[in-house]
Formats: structure tokens, sequence, C-alpha cells
């Protein structure tokens, strides 16, 4: 028995059989059920039949297999009912709390001395031998030594960068030529982050020779037995007028398609935020709302959700739109809001943002991405009105200071808390982001980066800002190979 969404579609294809004065035999209809794009196929035999003048008013298995856009011959009936084994799901619990701070200064400091631990660790692994900054203030002429200091300021000269750093044991000025080596890293340096510096005492100054991020290891990408697919889409905007709900239906439909081998393999929905459009979260967004009202737009969402099929499993983190407090890291959808998506009788696993999962060993890092804001805005070079062109280098910028939001008090509200658990502490096989509304794929030494893009059309503060969305895609990603297949809907 068909469930609703294949009736839906069903009805969509005869209907509009129908309207044009066209009759589909029961084979062409299941076949048009399995096409890419069902109604886009249904046009091409129509316009097949009109131009061979034939006048025939039936569409059956042979029009649509010289249209050649749908598979004529039947599938055995073993891989349909073939059962993909699920791979087990493990999730970092660390992200599944909502915290709470004083705004006390000791707070302030043991997160950034958190911050400063755990960067510098994994910094003084790679450069060996290190001293702290009191013994590099110590040197004589000459001598070089490798320190592990905290970005703090950065002015600019005609000729040199001048970073403001410090560590635990002293503050200090470091001098670079910007026509040495590290000219080039120290103005892609982001503030609060956390360097690796090879200094040289000239006078009463250290000289920076080279500058090391923290950076992510090398890693090949090993194949695993797993015959699973993952499905990613974030930034949905139900509630917005500029919800393109028709391409989130072709969404559906497809997900639905049980004889397509790449769907039929998909085990997991990971959605990675701003699942509706909010209110009150950028100025005059009421004139663009459709629903006005949290509760009416998460009601929506989950009509929609509970069409995705029961054997997949859906995976939800929180954006900066969704109502849970803003300062990351953000806490799971809340009880009360769990509920209203529950309603349709469908279960859901909810995480933070960010949130570390594995499915099947791979390890995916999902994050809505609001640090990324702070990139384009501060970075030389990057910008929103670029982003299709940066978008990747900004990625591999957080991944090389190991930080999903490195730069403190700026756009990106942080909770000082006694750990940095933005700090990129393990090597993710996958990170997820969303937020910035640009899709991308690519990798980074091993490491797959995916931004999915949108459902929502561009708003007048994404006009204002020159931001050009993608909107209507979804990226499926084959957990044994790591390859990826972004699919756009049209």
């Amino acid at each position: 028995m068909r469930n609703q969404r294949n009736r839906v579609l069903a009805k969509r294809i005869v209907n509009e059989a129908t309207r044009r004065g066209y009759t589909l035999t029961r084979k062409a209809l299941t076949l048009l059920e399995s096409s890419e794009d069902p109604i886009k196929t249904l046009e091409k035999a129509i316009n097949l039949l009109t131009n061979h003048g034939a006048g025939s008013r039936i569409i059956d298995e042979k029009v649509l297999r010289e249209v050649s856009e749908v598979e004529v011959e039947p599938e055995p009936v073993e891989e349909l009912v073939e059962e993909i084994p699920e791979p087990p799901i493990e999730i970092d619990e660390r992200f599944l709390k909502e915290y709470r701070i004083t705004g006390s200064f000791e707070e302030f400091q043991k997160y950034f001395r958190s911050r400063y631990e755990k960067l510098a660790s994994a910094l003084r692994e790679r450069l060996g031998g290190v001293v702290d900054l009191r013994t590099a203030l110590r040197l004589r002429e000459g001598q070089e030594a490798y320190v592990v200091a905290m970005l703090s300021d950065r002015r600019e000269s005609e000729k040199a960068w001048m970073l403001r750093v410090d560590d635990p044991s002293a503050e200090a000025r470091i001098i670079v030529p910007k026509t040495s080596e590290a000219g080039e890293a120290a103005e892609k340096s982001l503030m609060d982050s956390v360097l690796g510096i090879r200094v040289v005492k000239r006078g009463n100054s250290l000289i920076a020779r080279e500058i090391v991020f923290p950076d992510v290891a090398q890693e090949e990408t090993k194949k695993l037995d797993l015959a699973a697919n993952v499905c990613m889409i974030s930034d949905i905007h139900v509630g917005s007028k500029k919800f393109r709900d028709d391409l989130f239906e072709s969404f559906l439909d497809w997900i639905n398609r049980a004889r397509d081998p790449e769907v039929k393999r998909i085990k997991f929905l990971v959605v990675a935020g701003d699942l509706v459009d909010g209110v009150g979260v950028y100025p005059h967004q009421q004139e663009e709302l459709e629903l006005t009202s949290i509760k009416d737009q998460l009601k929506m969402l989950s009509k929609l959700l509970a069409e995705v099929p029961e054997r997949i499993k859906i995976i939800v983190a929180p954006g900066n739109h969704d109502p849970v407090q803003k300062p990351l890291p953000q806490p799971p959808l809340s009880g009360e809001y769990r509920k209203i998506l529950e309603q349709s009788g469908r279960r859901m696993i909810f995480v933070g943002n960010p949130a570390w999962i594995s499915l099947g060993g791979r390890r995916i890092l999902v994050y809505h991405g609001q640090g990324l804001d702070d990139v384009l805005q501060l970075v030389p070079g990057f910008s929103h009105s670029a982003l299709r062109e940066n978008i990747g280098r900004a990625l591999e910028l957080l991944l090389k200071h190991r930080h999903l939001a490195p730069i403190y008090g700026e756009n990106t509200p942080v909770l000082p808390l006694n750990e940095d658990l933005l700090v990129i502490d393990k090597t993710p096989d996958i990170i997820h982001v969303g937020h910035v509304h640009v899709a991308y794929a690519g990798s980074y030494r091993g490491i797959r980066l995916l931004n999915t893009g949108t459902w929502q059309e561009q708003t007048s503060f994404q006009r204002n800002i020159g931001l050009e969305p993608t909107v209507g895609v979804a990226a499926v990603v084959n957990l044994g190979d790591l390859s990826i297949r972004v699919k756009k809907f049209m």
C-alpha cells in the first residue's frame, strides 16, 4: 500500500495528465513515480506524442522508453525489499545539555584557559620543543624558539603586522614582516586564536619567522563496510513568505522513492539548524512572515517532516532562528517544542549546535555555522557578497584554527563555559554546516566539507548584504566511501 506521500505524488501526476487531456496506463504511472522528475518527464512524453502527430491520448511505457527519462525494466522484487543495515548512532553527550553562566570574571578566565590548553596541546605535539613567552623575551640576540600564544590584537603598518599575544606566563608584541613567509599567515590569523610562532630575537624585539595554525591532521579516506547513506539539509525556514514549499515538496517526493537505489540506502536525515524562520530575528522580519507564531511554524514543519519515510531517522539540530538560547553552544530544542514537532507521530533525535555524531563509526560534526559571519566580515578578501567563491576557504580557515567561532565578542555570542566546547578537538570525517545559505561540497585534508544551502528565497536582509542564496539543496553522503552527491530541486 502506498504511503501518504506516494499517494499525493500519484494524484499530482494523474491530475496533470488529465488536465492536458491524456490518460496514463498503470505501468506508466508506476514508472513516472520512480523517475527523477515526474512532471518534467510527463511533459516530455506529451510533447513527443504531439510532435509525432499520432493523435494518441494514451501514455504508456513505450512512450516513456522513447523519452528515456525512466528505467522501464522492472526491478527484481528482491532488490526492492532488500534491507540495508542501520549503522549504530553515538552522540557526544556534552552537546545535549543546556548550560548556564553567571557572567563572572572567573568564568571568562576558565573559558579562555580551556581554549588555550586544548589548542596549545595540539601545537606542542606538532612542534616539539616550545618555550613560554617569558622565556622567549629573555632570548639572546639571534636566538630562535617556538612559542604557543593566543592572539589578542593585530595592528598593521606599511611593512609589518604587529601582533599582541599572551600565554599564562607573559604578554608580548611580535613583529611579522609582510614580505616574510609568516606575513600571509598573520593576515589570516583570527583574533583570540591560538598560534604556534617561531620567533627570533632582534634587539629588544621578537620577529616572527613562521606562524603555524593548530590545524587538523591530514587523513586518508578509509572505506568502511557500510551500505547506508545519510541525507543532509539545513535552513528550512518554515514560516517565512520566502519558504519554497514547492521545492520542499519535490524533496519529499524524491526521498519517498523506494525504487531509487540511492534513496533506498538513506538511513538518516540530518537537519543543521534554522528549522523555522522564527520571530524578531532581524529588523522588520514580521513583514516577511507567513506564520507569525513560533508554534504555528513548528506545527507546519511537523507535518512536512512526518512525510519522511519511517525507515529514515531524523536528527535535528537548532540554529539562530530557532526557539533556543542564542549563545553557542546551543542546547537541543526543549520538551515543549519537541512535542509540537512530534505531534504528527514522528519520533526524532534532538541534538545541540554544535553536535558530534557518530554514524557507523563515521564522525560527523553538525554545526549551524554562526561563527562564519565574523570570518566573512573581518578577514580580508572574504564577504557575504562573494560567498559563492570563498565559502570553501572560509570553512577551511575554521578547521585550520580548529575552532568553530574563534573571534570572541563580535557578532557570534558564545557562552564562557569552563570547557570551550567549540574547539574542534577531534578530527571529523564530515563537517555539515548551514547558516550562510550557500551550498558547497568539498574536502580539506580528507575531511568532507558541506554546506547545504537553504529552502528560503533571498530575504531583504540578505539583499542588503549582497548574499545570493542557493535554494532547494540536499546532499547525500555515502557512509562507506564518503562520496557526496548534491541534489538541486527545481
